[in-house]
């Protein structure tokens, strides 16, 4: 299968886009994106994976490669975070803890530089585990974001429950930002929620000038997109 192919000889590497500071246009971290040429479409990808229970192998062995090309750059250097999309499926294998100990002291990164992006692409199936797990991790030294916030009804639920550092706004929200009152409202909502409990806030999908100033305007302090930066190889930000 193309799958095994993919994950046994690791045909696939890794771009990273940067998380800017909307106000002094400093970097503050990267999020580490997989592709591949064997699946266009990432999404196919993971659900290839999931078919051949392999999900959780694809993503331990994608999460360790990317490791190591972020910390053989200069970019390190730069104490950036990583910020890295974990199933929450691979959160509570009992393997995971361990291994991402291993990752970090062989390749010389603290734990306090590693930021996991909880993916909405799963069903939590057991969210007293998954919190369990989550607690001992945090416990570690571990950031935490949860991503795509505002996409769908379970992320609301994980908002209010999950205590992240931060909170990665969908990308609908900043799509004709500045065209849209409802949307601009709805930040400001966020934004207040984020502020009382503690919570970064981070717009994602920032294409345009315009979406930038406004999202400035009503107080978003970071920000990711095409406008801030593509997704590309890591040696592009050294």
């Amino acid at each position: 299968m193309l799958i095994d192919t993919l994950i046994e000889k690791e045909k696939f590497h890794h771009y990273f886009q940067p998380i800017f500071s909307t106000n002094t246009q400093e970097k503050i971290g990267y999020e580490v994106l997989l592709r591949t040429s064997l699946f266009p479409n990432p999404l196919c990808m993971f659900q290839e994976a999931k078919k051949a229970k392999r999900l959780y192998e694809l993503d331990s062995r994608s999460i360790k490669k990317a490791v190591i090309t972020f910390c053989s750059s200069a970019v390190k250097k730069q104490r950036a975070l990583l910020f890295i999309n974990v199933f929450p499926s691979t959160i509570v294998n009992d393997d995971f803890e361990s291994f991402l100990n291993c990752v970090l002291i062989d390749n010389q990164i603290s734990k306090n530089q590693i930021v996991l992006e909880i993916s909405e692409s799963e069903v939590v199936e057991d969210p007293a585990l998954f919190k369990k797990h989550i607690k001992t991790l945090k416990n570690q030294g571990y950031i935490f974001a949860l991503d795509d916030v505002g996409k769908g009804y379970a992320n609301f639920d994980r908002m209010i429950n999950f205590e992240a550092k931060y909170i990665k706004l969908d990308r609908i929200f900043s799509k004709c930002l500045d065209q849209s009152k409802k949307k601009q409202n709805l930040i400001r909502f966020f934004l207040q929620y984020c502020k009382e409990n503690g919570i970064t806030l981070i717009l994602e999908g920032v294409e345009t000038e315009e979406e930038h100033r406004v999202a400035k305007a009503l107080g978003v302090t970071h920000a990711q997109g095409f406008l801030l930066g593509k997704p590309t190889s890591i040696e592009r930000w050294e």
